[in-house]
């Protein structure tokens, strides 16, 4: 009731100075200057041909110009993160063209290439993060077994962006912690894998952020956010390769809630989802003991 009586004679307050601003116009010019808002990205020689991978991404804005922290929505501080250690304020990212080849051993041209990676990635434009770089050469995580899996790229052939998040997650605290330019911004509580069928650890990052049917909302809820991590003690569940997500539970709402309730995968309240979602695809992910 106080606060509602704050905003009603805040309220009179602003209705009297607009009367007052209005009375003293009439008899004055006025010019109003409009600028349009704009916005710039910085690309390097030869990225044309690659802008509209990077288009496509609906977060790409979050890629090139991460949002600022007092702009993030729905966004709790909490003083309690996943862990104390330094995270890093940035990481590169990279999206790749069709066709581009990757090598899995040290960058030697012409040798030890072994497939290719495409532009999509569960229906999503493919991003990985960047782990290390040697000259034109970028190290580069994979989404396949065995985890921590890496490859190698050449920076002339993908565009490369910048994620200032990084998600951390840590089993024995049940806690996931959003970080933003190296410094914690937000952190909850999550449901882990249960003994039998433990989350792995080590790092991971966001291979895509997944609508889910509507027929399938019930159970994962709105998103799912699929990372790049496979269980190490199922090599099969649900249909897929035993890949571990960061996902809801709507139909039961207290596995959520810093338990071990899962076959591996974390589970999520609605506000951490919500908060999550919001990253950008190749959003490095650190999973703690």
């Amino acid at each position: 009731m106080r606060r509602a009586n704050r905003d009603v004679s805040r309220a009179s307050q602003y209705a009297l100075a607009a009367l007052v601003v209005a009375i003293l116009t009439v008899s004055s010019l006025a010019a109003v200057l409009l600028y349009p808002a704009g916005s710039h990205s910085r690309r390097r020689p030869g990225d044309a041909a690659q802008a509209p991978l990077v288009a496509a991404n609906d977060l790409a804005k979050t890629q090139s110009v991460p949002v600022p922290l007092q702009a993030t929505p729905n966004v709790t501080p909490d003083p309690t993160p996943a862990y104390n250690t330094a995270v890093p304020p940035t990481t590169e990212l990279v999206s790749l063209p069709p066709g581009t080849s990757y090598l899995l051993d040290w960058p030697v041209v012409g040798q030890n290439v072994v497939g290719e990676i495409g532009p999509t990635t569960w229906g999503g434009p493919t991003a990985r993060p960047v782990i290390q770089t040697m000259g034109d050469w970028l190290q580069i995580r994979l989404d396949t077994r065995p985890n921590g899996a890496t490859a190698w790229v050449r920076r002339s052939d993908v565009v490369v962006t910048t994620t200032a998040y990084r998600i951390v997650i840590s089993v024995s605290q049940r806690r996931l912690t959003l970080y933003q330019y190296g410094l914690p911004i937000f952190s909850a509580p999550v449901g882990v894998g249960q003994p039998q069928w433990p989350t792995p650890l080590g790092p991971s990052f966001v291979d895509a952020i997944y609508p889910v049917p509507p027929a399938q909302q019930y159970i994962y809820g709105p998103v799912v956010l699929i990372t790049a991590s496979h269980s190490n003690v199922l090599t099969d569940f649900d249909g897929g390769d035993g890949t571990v997500a960061i996902h809801g539970y709507p139909s039961d709402p207290a596995s959520t809630r810093g338990v071990a309730s899962s076959h591996g995968c974390i589970r999520a309240n609605p506000q951490t989802m919500s908060t999550i979602s919001q990253v950008p695809a190749g959003t490095p992910i650190d999973i703690n003991a």
